[in-house]
């Protein structure tokens, strides 16, 4: 009965995707306010980096700060590149009055009178600078003040918000009520600023939003000690991950606090996923921002991240559309074997209905999953919207003309650092060439050399960006639902090329050299300079399939060790539910002042109760304590014989022959494969003894 319910829901779904012809994009799904029109000159530098960033000096802000009450703030960049367009506002989003009008020409968005009668137009979002007042009590509630007494308990907070480099900017400092309604008492700061940071997936041509009450709450208990407290939208990764961009912000803001406060004992940068990749990168390439990092479930970047993010879709196209054997793929644990992420056997795998609806649309025989693996309940998708430049976000937040003359990725935000290739398209920076997909598996005997020669064979790469496609969806009707046709943006896949052998081989992927050097050098990539403390904090989350894996802390920590840097870096893993995030603040407090790690500050693990179950130098250790309570895991590179820290953006590639004499498949003999593996790698397999090729030329390894 239940397989006769699922059949007939899938024969509903798959009735409706193919009578109903709406493939455009329905009205309702575009933002309000969109951008109409893009102008023709961007200004603002890109800082020339010959070297490394973390030792180029920036150019004097010729600013005068502070920015006045009523005024805008900086708004043509000084050295993160030229200003990005389109650029969408979020005034509605933020629930304030629209920006200021700054051209007549229809670039930007337009901007109506309460009447709705066109005034102007906004390309740049600009918003003079304005006081807000809330209160705080002991419950953590947020509410607007206008004056009056405090009830018991009521802290009174100031709040400044307005635009720097474009983007809204916050500044809060808890103030007595006999403060009210200046804009420099201080006398409840305690000499301490935190910068708040945030996460998120973005790929830019957004102002962003700052959740003003919700940032309030989050960071109470600090208001209530005396913390001054300051964040921007352009410190949100949800909006963008140009972290260039994103540093000029955060050292103009900060400058701006200074000029109305002086300058504060420490700044202590707080922030999750994207948000503490922010802070190690900000850490490594500007050491002079922050004193100290609480980096909450972070990677060490976004790049390395990507690899093998979009590893998971390609390896999804495999199990369910290429694989001879798809049964043997639609096991949990055989999944894990290649992917290396987290695997559990009683979860449902996320769209596991609509994509046995899309295997049957192709001609397959549905296979459903055992189990669920965090590489498709956590990454699905996110090809399409980072990698695809024809895709990104499914709302369109500008004109029709606008959206399709724009192209829309990840790699486009970073444009300005990468460069574009012969196509007009930003270089993507994703590569497997010469990648060894199960290498581990196949080594310990779990894969056959059947089945590893058909995956390497099979799994290909993504298309050039001049070749992808958008995706293919239907809307429903009425409620306007998208429909998925493509499955893991199968469409921008490379397919198989059948060999005069008959062996049927996908082409790989190699990206640019020289668009990889710059990300090295303009320092998108960690590698592990740093010489402020930084905590790494994290819920363990692996068991629950959530993509802020355990990994990449101790991805972060060998990169610092190569450095020998590793000292700056301590690893607090909790039950998630608990949150040792007071303690955080005050270890790296105590360690900012000391100049050395404190007793406070070592490595440690906690249970549910907050209790530490242990800590001190050896508990991360392979047999350490905490290692053995929260296991960390891989991911498909390492699974594929990369070394742990990530720092192979572009492999170097070593001949098959050499790999078979090296031992590179321990001990299973793959002689009589030779001429298979000769078809899928013509260039050669990975040679992970070698550093990156992709190391910029004249950098010592590790760098000095």
């Amino acid at each position: 009965m239940r397989v006769l319910k699922w059949l007939l829901l899938l024969g509903l779904v798959l009735a409706l995707i193919l009578l109903w012809p709406q493939k455009d994009i329905p009205g309702s799904f575009y933002e309000p306010h969109p951008v109409l029109a893009v102008p023709p000159e961007r200004h603002g530098d890109l800082l020339p980096v010959d070297d490394f960033i973390g030792r180029t000096t920036r150019p004097v802000d010729p600013y005068s700060y502070p920015i006045p009450l009523g005024e805008v703030g900086p708004s043509i960049p000084i050295f993160s590149g030229p200003q990005q367009y389109p650029f969408y506002c979020a005034f509605h989003q933020m629930g304030i009055e629209p920006p200021l009008i700054d051209n007549d020409d229809g670039y930007g968005i337009a901007v109506l009178n309460e009447a709705g009668e066109l005034q102007g137009y906004s390309k740049d979002c600009l918003h003079p600078s304005r006081l807000l007042w809330f209160t705080l009590n002991t419950a953590g509630e947020v509410a607007s003040y206008q004056g009056g007494d405090l009830a018991a308990g009521e802290w009174l907070l100031r709040a400044e918000l307005g635009t720097i480099q474009r983007h809204f900017y916050l500044l809060v400092m808890p103030v007595q009520p006999d403060e009210f309604p200046q804009r420099t008492g201080k006398t409840l700061w305690n000499n301490k600023l935190i910068y708040q940071f945030h996460g998120g997936v973005g790929i830019g041509f957004r102002q962003g939003e700052l959740r003003i009450e919700r940032l309030l709450r989050n960071r109470a208990a600090q208001l209530r000690q005396g913390y001054a407290v300051v964040s921007s939208s352009a410190n949100r990764t949800s909006h963008t991950y140009h972290f260039l961009r994103a540093e000029e912000v955060a050292r103009q803001l900060k400058q701006h606090f200074i000029s109305l406060y002086g300058e504060p004992e420490m700044t202590i940068g707080i922030g999750g996923s994207g948000g503490g990749i922010a802070q190690y990168l900000l850490a490594q390439n500007a050491p002079d921002v922050l004193d100290a990092a609480i980096a909450q479930y972070s990677y060490p970047d976004m790049l390395s991240q990507v690899q093998y993010a979009l590893d998971c879709d390609l390896l999804h196209n495999y199990y369910y559309f290429t694989a001879d054997e798809k049964a043997f793929w639609q096991s949990w644990q055989h999944r894990q074997w290649v992917e290396g992420l987290s695997t559990v056997p009683d979860q449902q795998v996320r769209f596991g209905r609509e994509i046995s609806a899309i295997q049957l649309l192709s001609g397959k025989k549905p296979t459903p999953m055992e189990g669920a693996t965090q590489c498709i309940n956590a990454w699905f998708g996110l090809s399409s919207m980072v990698h695809n430049p024809y895709q990104g976000r499914l709302r369109p937040f500008v004109s029709e003309a606008v959206l399709q003359s724009t192209h829309w990725s990840y790699w486009e935000d970073l444009v300005d650092l990468y460069g574009r290739d012969e196509h007009g398209f930003a270089h993507s920076l994703w590569d497997n060439t010469g990648v060894q997909y199960g290498l581990l598996a196949l080594r310990d005997g779990r894969l056959s050399p059947e089945q590893f020669i058909e995956l390497n064979a099979r799994i290909g790469s993504w298309l050039p960006a001049h070749q992808m496609q958008p995706e293919q969806a239907r809307f429903l009707p009425v409620w306007h639902t998208p429909i998925w046709l493509s499955a893991f943006g199968r469409q921008n896949m490379a397919a198989p090329e059948r060999t005069d052998s008959g062996l049927e081989v996908a082409p790989r992927y190699r990206a640019n050299r020289e668009a990889m050097e710059r990300a090295y050098r303009y320092g998108q990539l960690f590698v592990g300079k740093l010489s402020i403390p930084v905590l790494d904090l994290r819920h363990y989350l692996d068991p629950v399939l959530d993509m802020h894996h355990l990994q990449p802390s101790f991805m972060a920590r060998e990169r610092l060790a190569m450095q020998g840097n590793d000292h700056w870096q301590r690893i607090w893993v909790s039950h998630p539910d608990h949150t040792p995030e007071q303690q955080a603040f005050d270890a790296v407090v105590a360690w900012v002042r000391a100049g050395q790690a404190p007793d406070s500050a070592s490595d440690r693990c906690f249970d549910a109760s907050g209790q530490v179950i242990a800590q001190g130098d050896t508990v991360w250790q392979d047999d350490g304590v905490c290692r053995q309570i929260y296991p960390v895991l891989s991911n498909s590179r390492e699974q594929a014989g990369a070394p742990g820290h990530g720092l192979h953006m572009q492999c170097a590639l070593q001949p098959i022959e050499r790999a078979l004499a090296a031992g590179e498949y321990a001990d299973v003999d793959m002689t009589s494969w030779l001429s298979k593996l000769k078809q899928i790698f013509p260039d050669g397999v990975c040679d992970y003894q070698q550093p990156d090729e992709a190391y910029p030329l004249g950098w010592t390894y590790p760098l000095d």
